[in-house]
C-alpha cells in the first residue's frame, strides 16, 4: 500500500525516519487435505488486513510443492500488530493453527527496519531461519 498522496511531504518523511515494524512468516501444512482450509482462513485474514490501519504492506508467497506459505507484512509500529493478532479472523487463524499447520517446522519473526520499502524476500527467508536456529 503505498503512502496518500494528499499527505505531506513532512509527514511522509516523517513516516520514513520513524521505519516500520516488519513480521515475516512461514507456515508448513500439515498436508494436501488442509491446502482448502488454508485458503479459507487466509481470505479471512487478508479482509482483515485490508481494514487495518497500521497496515504498510503485505505479501504471500506460496510453495505449493513443499506445502509452504510464506508472508510478509509490514507495519506502524508494534502496537498495531499487537491489536490486530488477537482479534478478528486472525484470531480465528490462530485457534485452528494447529489443525493446519505443523508448529514446529512453521516459524515467525518481528523485527524494527528503518527502511520498510528494502525488506526483501530474502531478508525474511534469513531472519526465519536464524529463528529457527535459535529455538
Amino acid at each position: 500500500m503505498a503512502a496518500d498522496s494528499s499527505e505531506g511531504a513532512s509527514a511522509q518523511q516523517e513516516r520514513r525516519e520513524a521505519g516500520a515494524t516488519v513480521v515475516a512468516t512461514r507456515l508448513q501444512l500439515r498436508g494436501w487435505r488442509k491446502l482448502r482450509r488454508f485458503f479459507q482462513v487466509n481470505r479471512a485474514v487478508e479482509r482483515q488486513l485490508r481494514a487495518d490501519p497500521g497496515l504498510v504492506s503485505y505479501r504471500l508467497r506460496a510453495d505449493f510443492i513443499r506445502l509452504q506459505f510464506s508472508t510478509m507484512s509490514i507495519w506502524t509500529g508494534d502496537a498495531p500488530i499487537d491489536g490486530f493478532v488477537w482479534t478478528g479472523n486472525h484470531l480465528e487463524a490462530v485457534n485452528v493453527f494447529d489443525d493446519i499447520a505443523v508448529r514446529e517446522r512453521s516459524a515467525f519473526v518481528r523485527w524494527h527496519t528503518p527502511n520498510p520499502e528494502e525488506v526483501t524476500w530474502s531478508e525474511c527467508r534469513d531472519r526465519l531461519a536464524v529463528k529457527e536456529q535459535s529455538s
